[in-house]
C-alpha cells in the first residue's frame, strides 16, 4: 500500500499541476520530461531492490520489486504517450521521421521497447513457462534499458546536469554490485 501511494503521488501531482496550469509555458514538454524522469527513478529503484535485499535480508524488498517495475513502466509508457499524442499530435509520418533523424529519440525508444517483454513476462505463469534461467536472463534487459534511459536523458538535456551524473553513478554502483556478486570478487585469503 505504501508503495502504491508513494508511486502514485508524483503522477497525482502532475495531474493537479496540469489542471491548474502549474507546469509552465509549455506544459506538454514539462509533463513529458517529468514522466520520463520519474519513470527512470522508479526503474533504478527497482534495480536497487535486489542489492538492498542481499545487503539487509529484509523480505520486503523483493516483495515489491514487480510492483515497482510496473510503476516504472507505467510512467515511461505515459512519457511515450505524451510524446506521441501531445508533442507529435499523433502524426505517425512525422514521428517516424523524427525518430529516424534524432539519436536521443532512437535511444529512448529502444530503451523503452526493451521493457515491454519484461512487463509481458512479469506474471508468475510467464516465469514458469520461460524457466528460471531464461526468465532471469530476459529480465537483465532492465539494466540495458536503464542505461539507455540515462543516456537518453543526457542527450535530451544537452548539458551535463548534476542529476544525470548522480543517476549514472547510481546505475554504475548497481552494475558493479551485480558484477562483484556474480563473480565473487573478494580479497585473497592470507
Amino acid at each position: 500500500m505504501i508503495l502504491f501511494i508513494g508511486a502514485a503521488l508524483p503522477l497525482s501531482w502532475l495531474g493537479i499541476a496540469w489542471q491548474t496550469g502549474m507546469l509552465g509555458v509549455v506544459p506538454e514538454e514539462r509533463l513529458l520530461h517529468e514522466l520520463g524522469r520519474w519513470g527512470l527513478y522508479l526503474l533504478l529503484a527497482t534495480l536497487a531492490l535486489g542489492p538492498a535485499f542481499r545487503l539487509t535480508g529484509w523480505p520486503g524488498f523483493p516483495a515489491v520489486r514487480r510492483a515497482m517495475g510496473l510503476w516504472a513502466f507505467t510512467y515511461l509508457l505515459l512519457h511515450v504517450l505524451v510524446w506521441v499524442v501531445m508533442i507529435q499530435g499523433g502524426s505517425w509520418s512525422f514521428m517516424v521521421a523524427e525518430v529516424l533523424a534524432l539519436r536521443h529519440l532512437q535511444t529512448g525508444l529502444i530503451a523503452w521497447v526493451m521493457l515491454v517483454p519484461l512487463v509481458l513476462t512479469s506474471v508468475n505463469r510467464a516465469r514458469e513457462r520461460l524457466g528460471r534461467v531464461r526468465w532471469q536472463w530476459l529480465h537483465r534487459l532492465a539494466y540495458v534499458s536503464a542505461a539507455g534511459g540515462i543516456l537518453h536523458y543526457w542527450m535530451v538535456s544537452r548539458v551535463i546536469e548534476t542529476e544525470v551524473i548522480v543517476l549514472g553513478l547510481l546505475f554504475t554502483t548497481l552494475v558493479l554490485f551485480r558484477l562483484v556478486e556474480r563473480w565473487g570478487f573478494s580479497s585473497p585469503e592470507k
